[in-house]
């Protein structure tokens, strides 16, 4: 056993201190708390402990509104007070930008969400006895559910009736809205319609699509205020949704998405007979030779790995106006925002939107301007 004092929270999660100056990650703590620990995994440059024993509590901690907190892996912050969550969040971001994108910047606003019920959309699983649960921390076991808090009501209740999902899928994704839930493997070929910004949205419960609702509605506004112009690219588009809600402000917007089925609603999705569609990597549409050189306004909303070295360089060689960056990790879009710094963009505003409340994960907008 080791006992430890936390230093910090840091992106994933996990809480970090030091024994003989080697860095020691532990989940379920919090920052200031003295904890005893079990050493799990040791490694030259640092060790990974299981907690063990709270010695000295922080004031931030409460009990857990979940009977399967620290057993579940879907929610790993249930123990910190949803304030402090916020607080937290945007320290992580803030160390992030500064570690990896050598970037200083004020502690970021946050946009909260509520704290439970908060969830339309979550990745369900099937143990060998056919109940329905979540993936447990750290490990490929399924713990089965009974309730989730995290969750709206109408996917909520898909725990009750396991014989509503497809027994012929072990993981498959859930979306509910209001009354109406959509299950992957039974419900592939519906048309699902929300509203954002007043805009309906078309999708199908296949697509990625963002799993907040509410908070949703409030990061599109900010992220796209104020962009127009004659051309605009979308990349990573998805279902279109960012393109679809600034169609109006450009005369063509340019979308990319290697799904096709996503792209498919795209489409639908995005009014105006002069935009292109393109079914590819974003990776591959710039090798194609295919993209204009000019863009009036750029959004990207790329997967946790962040921008690849081709995407950076080709934004920092077209230089558009207006630059979007939509982030689901810390860590790769301080990396990718500092390497867009150098080629001469210049950081304007970032702000955090609380996707995913009891969660060490955040999403981040940056809004970038290009050089003159």
């Amino acid at each position: 056993m080791t006992d430890l004092v936390i230093v910090r929270l840091v992106a994933g999660g996990e809480g970090i201190g030091f024994v003989d100056g080697k860095a020691v990650f532990v989940p379920g703590v919090l920052p200031g708390e003295r904890v005893r620990i079990r050493v799990v995994h040791r490694r030259r440059d640092f060790e990974r402990g299981e907690l063990v024993e709270v010695l000295e509590a922080s004031p931030h901690r409460v009990k857990p509104g979940c009977d399967l907190a620290g057993v579940c892996g879907g929610c790993d912050w249930l123990h910190i007070e949803y304030a402090e969550q916020l607080r937290q969040k945007a320290l992580i971001v803030q160390e992030a930008l500064r570690r990896t994108g050598k970037i200083e910047i004020a502690l970021p606003e946050i946009e909260p969400s509520v704290p439970t019920r908060a969830r339309n959309r979550a990745q369900i699983h099937r143990d060998a006895e056919g109940r329905l649960g979540f993936m447990a921390a750290a490990s490929n076991d399924v713990v089965p559910v009974a309730t989730c808090p995290a969750v709206v009501p109408s996917l909520d209740r898909l725990f009750t009736a396991a014989a509503a999902a497809p027994r012929d899928i072990d993981r498959f994704t859930a979306f509910g809205n209001g009354d109406w839930l959509a299950v992957e493997g039974r419900d592939d070929d519906r048309d699902l319609t929300v509203t954002v910004c007043g805009r309906e949205i078309r999708f199908s419960v296949g697509c990625f699509f963002q799993s907040n609702l509410d908070v949703l509605s409030r990061l599109v506004p900010w992220a796209l205020r104020d962009l127009s112009g004659s051309i605009a690219a979308d990349l990573y588009c998805g279902v279109g949704l960012f393109a679809a809600l600034c169609a109006e402000h450009f005369s063509r917007i340019v979308c990319v998405e290697q799904s096709a089925t996503s792209l498919a609603y795209a489409r639908r999705n995005v009014a105006g007979a002069d935009n292109e569609f393109h079914p590819m990597s974003v990776e591959q549409w710039i090798a194609s030779g295919g993209a204009p050189r000019t863009f009036d306004a750029v959004v990207v909303d790329p997967p946790r790995i962040g921008l690849g070295p081709e995407v950076r360089d080709w934004l920092n060689a077209v230089k558009p106006r207006s630059l979007v960056y939509v982030s689901c990790n810390p860590v790769t879009l301080a990396r990718d925002l500092g390497q867009l710094r150098t080629g001469g963009f210049v950081l304007n505003e970032l702000k955090l939107f609380d996707f995913y409340p009891q969660t060490s994960h955040i999403e981040a907008v940056a809004r970038l301007s290009g050089p003159a």
